[in-house]
């Protein structure tokens, strides 16, 4: 959606709420452990590609894209001893590539899916992809974006939510918690800032609905004298 001036909005139906992204990551992580009780891999397939959309932001083609060697982890990948800070190297628009910074959440959860990978034999050379189905062929955009899909169902959110919607929520969420548009734009590889800043006007947005909302349902009282 665009506004007058042909500058693209971020609307609500682009992006999930803070509880909403909360709820999906609970459900998915939840079958994620069931699978892996029964010895089945869709699901813990299926919550390693949504941690790397909800908790750094890529692109579904850069999750699809995504190399074991482009891991910098404590230890595994192709971390430079000097240097420690866990982040991925990410071939994003235009081919150009950055270093998306990332959690120690998910670098935990990346460092156990390698070593899952390795007891499934999976091909573990810095070329490998990070996702793969078990027919050992790498995960196609066409199959994020239908496993995601059938993650929203799981979870009972809006079937409106398309992958890139994590993207956003990735975006709106990391700039309401540090004000940064800077390391927003960083993180998500924007060329621009001025692409950023429609996390900015989703927080703006947000506090007019809060204003709005502070005395609603509140009485009317006319007699109160000031003091």
């Amino acid at each position: 959606m665009r506004n007058f001036k042909g500058r693209w909005i971020l609307d609500r139906t682009k992006y999930m709420t803070e509880p909403e992204v909360k709820e999906l990551r609970r459900v998915v992580e939840n079958k994620a452990h069931a699978d892996l009780a029964t010895g089945r891999t869709t699901w813990p397939r299926f919550w390693m590609a949504l941690d790397l959309a909800v908790s750094a932001g890529l692109r579904v083609s850069e999750i699809a894209g995504l190399r074991i060697g482009n891991l910098h982890l404590n230890g595994i990948g192709n971390l430079h001893p000097n240097n420690g800070e866990a982040r991925m190297r990410v071939l994003g628009k235009g081919k150009k590539l950055r270093d998306v910074f990332i959690s120690s959440g998910l670098m935990r959860h990346l460092s156990d899916y390698l070593l899952w990978k390795r007891l499934l034999e999976e091909p573990m050379t810095p070329e490998a992809f990070v996702l793969v189905s078990s027919h050992r062929n790498p995960y196609a955009i066409r199959t994020l974006q239908y496993a995601f899909k059938v993650c929203l169902k799981e979870a009972g959110l809006p079937a409106e939510y398309s992958i890139h919607a994590c993207r956003h929520s990735y975006g709106t969420i990391l700039y309401r918690k540090t004000k940064n548009l800077r390391l927003v734009q960083k993180q998500l590889g924007h060329s621009s800032i001025t692409t950023t800043t429609v996390y900015a006007d989703v927080s703006a947005e947000e506090a007019v609905e809060a204003v709005n909302g502070l005395f609603k349902g509140g009485e009317r009282r006319d007699d109160i004298t000031p003091s």
